[in-house]
């Protein structure tokens, strides 16, 4: 028992032994210590940690919001995690942490914080695009990180302006942190068979920072002369103009399918040559979506004959011209460009004169009667029709004559009456318009008019006897269809129109006589015709011969 006793004795005083050699080795903390004098961080902010070593109770503050110390107090071994803000400024920024404790409150840590550089940066260089695409898919956007206000210079290198910028803006409601901003570009189709290249240039407004995109497209198909370029260049335009007619074309089928054609045979009167044998005569597509013009492919189609073209999207709100390309066509002899949204013809439209007989522009949006159409430039043109050009539905001209369609006062102009003055027309539309003013009043041995004579009564028969007994003056001898209904004239009916040889092929009563009503011209004047006749008595009388061809008889009951 007492051996046992002596052993748990001595092991108790062996192990006090132990404790006190332990408490004598600890390392004695200092009264404050930490392993930084400074922090230094990036524009961006981020996370650091301070090792604080201390014997007394510590505490640690700041003067700046953007610097936060994590605990903020403590005693013994302590960690303690600075968090820095990312900056707001282009400039650097500093500040210090100041620890105090009882016995000290001098110890200082500085932080300091660079700023951000000015910088543009697009987050892709270069910019890949097509040569075509349909219109609302010609554009493309572009991501830029910013920190500044920039503007941005187009540079190409050829002539063409093929590129341009829309509106955009930086919100720099972040200061100087960079932030991304959305640049989208517009661009125009190339025509060219080789790629093109245009520079975008983005500048500090203030300068100081600067970067560039490249932007590369393709270049167009090349559509080769023969029938497989007239293929190409149908469906090219089709697609163009983003045509909708189901069944107009079908691209895994011969053209001899489409129904929007017709190819030139061997046996065709008129054949320009035998090469154009199997290439496109006759062309037609009706309704699309279009803010252009023709399409430039139309020039491949060098054997066309006919060009139909009618129905465009919200035809009125359209200021369209119609392409200098359709003007290379050496053979075309009709051009019906319709409901299309058209304002203005190509400076080389008159080109077209040595192989036109048929102009159709109706229901467009000419302001004006375009000048280059006359019988100079255009003598083999035996059709012509400009009905319908009206913009807006007005019926008081009165302070309202620009911009709702095709004006024209009579009283004043001369554009109207030399359409009177050309000889070979056959056909001659001007319905639907807003001409106002008197028809003018032709006198023989004036302005170049000659009266009917014993020649023309020879050529067309006896019934031109009155013509010619009274000297009536010979305005478009050769008119079959004339329409001047639904416009604003007002004033007397000339004796040449009245008594015009082909009056009754007119549809007189209704394609001519008849003017828009109720509605007031811009002199304030009621729109009508002061001699509207109540029959044609008067012109079967002048004319007995074309009693018997043109008067109506009812025969009902007999």
């Amino acid at each position: 028992m007492k051996t046992t006793m002596k052993k748990i004795f001595a092991i108790i005083l062996l192990a006090l032994a132990c404790a006190s050699c332990k408490e004598d080795n600890l390392p004695t903390l200092p009264e404050f210590e930490v392993d930084k004098s400074s922090i230094e961080a990036k524009a961006e902010g981020g996370s650091f940690s301070l090792n604080i070593r201390s014997a007394e109770e510590w505490r640690a503050s700041t003067t700046e919001p953007w610097v936060m110390i994590s605990p903020a107090n403590g005693r013994g071994k302590v960690v303690a995690k600075v968090r820095v803000d990312s900056s707001l400024t282009n400039d650097s920024r500093s500040t210090l942490i100041r620890f105090t404790t009882a016995k000290n409150s001098d110890r200082t840590i500085e932080v300091m914080q660079s700023g951000f550089a000015k910088a543009i940066t697009p987050l892709s260089s270069t910019k890949e695009i097509a040569s075509f695409a349909k219109r609302d898919d010609r554009c493309f956007e572009t991501e830029i990180e910013t920190n500044v206000d920039f503007e941005v210079v187009a540079e190409f290198e050829g002539d063409e302006k093929w590129l341009s910028v829309a509106d955009y803006s930086v919100e720099l409601d972040r200061g100087a942190r960079p932030r991304t901003t959305v640049l989208r570009c517009n661009w125009k189709m190339n025509t060219q068979t080789s790629e093109r290249l245009a520079t975008l240039r983005l500048r500090a407004k203030e300068g100081g920072a600067e970067a560039t995109i490249t932007v590369r497209q393709g270049a167009a198909p090349t559509i080769t002369d023969d029938r497989a370029g007239d293929s190409l260049a149908v469906v090219t335009i089709y697609e163009k103009m983003e045509c909708w007619s189901e069944g107009t074309i079908d691209a895994k089928k011969p053209m001899t399918s489409w129904e929007c054609l017709r190819l030139w045979s061997k046996d065709d009167e008129g054949l320009p040559s035998p090469e154009a044998v199997g290439r496109v005569r006759d062309l037609d597509l009706s309704y699309f979506n279009t803010e252009e013009g023709i399409p430039y492919e139309v020039k491949y189609l060098k054997y066309l004959e006919t060009l139909s073209l009618f129905g465009n999207v919200n035809t009125m709100l359209k200021s369209i011209d119609m392409g200098e390309e359709v003007c290379e066509l050496e053979y075309l002899k009709a051009l019906r460009v319709a409901a299309f949204g058209l304002s203005s013809l190509p400076k080389n439209f008159a080109n077209l004169g040595d192989s036109l007989e048929i102009l159709d522009l109706n229901s467009n949006n000419f302001d004006r009667l375009p000048s280059v159409i006359n019988e100079d430039n255009f003598p083999k043109l035996t059709s012509l029709n400009l009905a319908s050009n009206r913009r807006q539905s007005v019926s008081d001209l009165r302070g309202r004559t620009e911009g709702i369609g095709l004006y024209s006062d009579m009283n004043s102009s001369d554009d109207i009456e030399r359409l009177f003055l050309w000889e070979n027309l056959e056909e001659l539309g001007l319905s639907f318009n807003y001409i106002e003013g008197s028809l003018p009043d032709f006198k023989a041995g004036e302005k170049g008019v000659r009266a009917y004579t014993e020649e023309d009564v020879r050529d067309m028969g006896d019934t031109l006897n009155w013509a010619v007994e009274h000297q009536l003056p010979r305005i478009l001898p050769n008119m079959h269809s004339l329409r001047i209904n639904l416009n604003f004239m007002t004033g007397e009916l000339p004796e040449w129109l009245l008594y015009h040889p082909r009056l009754m092929e007119w549809a007189a009563e209704i394609l001519v006589f008849e003017q828009q009503s109720p509605a007031t011209d811009s002199r304030g004047l009621s729109v009508k015709f002061d001699n509207v006749p109540n029959s044609m008595e008067y012109y079967f009388e002048s004319y007995p011969l074309y009693r018997g061809r043109y008067e109506f008889k009812d025969e009902i009951g007999e």
